[in-house]
Order: C-alpha cells, then sequence, then structure tokens
C-alpha cells in the first residue's frame, strides 16, 4: 500500500511536468515566430533597400556615360524608362514588364508597369511600410526623372536657366519603414 500512494504521486507529477513542459515549450514556439517575423521584415527591408540603391547607382552611370561621351542632351531621352532594362543581372525579385493589372505580381517583387511609366515594388508585410498620397498600402512606385537645380521653383526643367545634374529615381508617393 505504500508503495501505491508514492506510485499515484510520482503519476500525477509527471502529469504535471508534461503540463508545464508543453506551456514553456508554446511560449518559446510563439517567442520564435515573432523573431521569425521581425527578421523576416528586416530582410525584405534591406532587400528593398539594395534594389533602390542599385538602381540608383545605375542611373548614376547614365548620367555619366553620357556626360563622359559629350551627350549630355541624351540624358532626357531617359526620362520615364524602365532603369531595370540597363542592368548588366537584373534582381531574383524583378517581374519585367507589366501592362495592366498588378495582382499577379508576387509580393517581394519589382516590376516596370508600361502604363504608369514606373518602377513598382509589390510590399510583403505592408503594416512595416507606411504609404501617404495613395489608397494603396501594397505598391511602392518610383519614376526616372531629371535631377536638375530648380532655380526658379516651377518644378520643370528650364533647359537654357537651370542646371542638368542628371538621372534619379523619384517616389511617386511618399513612404517609410516603421521601426522594427
Amino acid at each position: 500500500m505504500k508503495n501505491s500512494a508514492l506510485f499515484h504521486w510520482y503519476k500525477r507529477e509527471k502529469r504535471l511536468l508534461f503540463g508545464l513542459s508543453a506551456c514553456i515549450i508554446t511560449v518559446l514556439l510563439v517567442l520564435l515566430a515573432q523573431a521569425i517575423d521581425r527578421e523576416m521584415a528586416r530582410a525584405e527591408k534591406a532587400m528593398f533597400t539594395t534594389v533602390l540603391t542599385d538602381l540608383n547607382a545605375m542611373l548614376i552611370f547614365k548620367t555619366a556615360e553620357k556626360v563622359a561621351q559629350n551627350n549630355k542632351q541624351e540624358i532626357k531621352k531617359f526620362v520615364n524608362h524602365n532603369p531595370m532594362e540597363w542592368m548588366d543581372e537584373t534582381p531574383v525579385n524583378y517581374s519585367g514588364v507589366e501592362e495592366g493589372d498588378y495582382a499577379h505580381v508576387a509580393p517581394g517583387h519589382w516590376f516596370f508597369s508600361k502604363r504608369e511609366k514606373a518602377i513598382i515594388y509589390r510590399v510583403i508585410n505592408k503594416d512595416m511600410v507606411e504609404l501617404t498620397d495613395t489608397d494603396e498600402t501594397e505598391f511602392m512606385r518610383f519614376r526616372v526623372v531629371l535631377d536638375y537645380l530648380d532655380h526658379n521653383r516651377n518644378q520643370q526643367f528650364d533647359e537654357p536657366t537651370e542646371r542638368l545634374i542628371g538621372l534619379k529615381l523619384k517616389p511617386l508617393q511618399g513612404y517609410q519603414w516603421r521601426p522594427l
């Protein structure tokens, strides 16, 4: 009989340890999932920033190429063009040129809209990016524009009086990555 009471306590202690272990494992899994989500958001921001930096570098290169060839006037022809065409290797997350609906473009991918004449990024973590000046929450738009000194502040390049600097990628709406 003595052993039966001891066995009963041991059996109950085993269930208690199992339940406690299951709770601890569940809490750790939830924390791990949250950490993975944060790191995925950081990775998306890093990938986005890398491609944006590469595109801006390509525009600087195109400008320097035309200046070196003494064809500065040709720089104006590149406005509203697809900057991905000028890259030796396009990013792995570039989907190409789109003409109509963008619903089939995978989140985390870039594409060029012929209709809008803009390079567009489809956001994966929509809650991590704040877009302003737009109703859409998942597409970040950029356009190749002239970079120049706007002396008369009319937001147009007036050739004889204003100095052309080159090309740049201009965001078509405000955006800000939320802190992680």
